[in-house]
């Protein structure tokens, strides 16, 4: 790691089902990473990994079926809200913001 440079944690892509109805319309992926605060070692992050998955997976589901029927996101209030998902996690002034790397859905 760089001097003074922030560290990120990666998560692999979460799949979200939107049901519509009574039936799955698409399937909607997010792949995020989070940058945590300048000096935050991510070992305590790291370790709270499985926590923070379930965390995202709930919250992303809730956001994407309250929006069953839209096309487009507003991407900086959904990160917005995963920040605020991963500070009741981890605690407040650890993660910096989250990045989201990939959005990407699957019409069924």
């Amino acid at each position: 790691m760089i001097d003074g440079a922030p560290s990120y944690v990666r998560f692999p892509a979460i799949f979200t089902p939107v049901i519509d109805g009574n039936r799955v319309t698409r399937q909607i992926g997010v792949s995020i990473m989070l940058e945590l605060v300048k000096g935050q070692e991510k070992d305590g992050v790291e370790e709270m990994r499985r926590q923070l998955a379930d965390a995202f997976v709930t919250d992303l589901y809730v956001f994407f079926q309250q929006r069953a029927r839209m096309r487009s996101f507003d991407q900086a209030y959904l990160k917005g809200r995963l920040l605020q998902v991963a500070s009741n996690v981890v605690g407040k002034n650890i993660v910096q913001q989250v990045l989201i790397e990939q959005l990407f859905e699957q019409t069924r």
